[in-house]
């Protein structure tokens, strides 16, 4: 599906306040009620909208130790990836996975509630996973811009 200007004003709004009414949405973006809340069904159908979610201040809940871990593996084979992918659903602490180019194969974030359980989750997990040949940890001093919204704007 390519979003055209409305459908990506609609999600701009959507994530600017996910708990905006249709209403409130179709007067932003210049729709009447109806086509506003098809459009947005039809986005939800699609696949676009994943689902509706709060933006939480980790530091508010004592989370405020945030690293990005870059894992290089033992070997690219297929069973290697999956044990990986497996021991990382059970890590609550790592809150996002993404493979990357370069030295390393995966790039983690980390956040948890202070640096002895980041060493933890390091040291006494992540290098324990038998597929794990490499760690390298950046500990995040501050956080400049953090990502929220996507650039949707420019969709179009």
């Amino acid at each position: 599906m390519k979003p055209d200007r409305i459908d990506a004003r609609i999600l701009s709004e959507l994530q600017k306040d996910g708990r905006k009414t249709v209403v409130d949405i179709a007067n932003d973006v210049g729709l009447s009620g109806t086509p506003c809340g098809r459009r947005i069904r039809q986005l939800e159908d699609e696949g676009v909208i994943q689902g509706y979610t709060a933006v939480i201040n980790p530091s508010k809940l004592g989370l405020n130790v945030r690293a990005f871990v870059q894992v290089r593996l033992v070997r690219h084979t297929d069973d290697n990836i999956q044990q990986f992918r497996q021991e990382l659903e059970q890590l609550d602490e790592v809150v996002s996975c993404d493979a990357i180019t370069g030295d390393y194969d995966f790039l983690l974030q980390i956040i948890t509630t202070e640096l002895d359980t980041l060493s933890n989750v390091v040291l006494k997990k992540l290098l324990r996973i038998p597929s794990v040949r490499d760690i390298h940890s950046s500990i995040v001093l501050e956080s400049v811009k953090r990502f929220v919204r996507l650039p949707v704007a420019h969709l179009t």
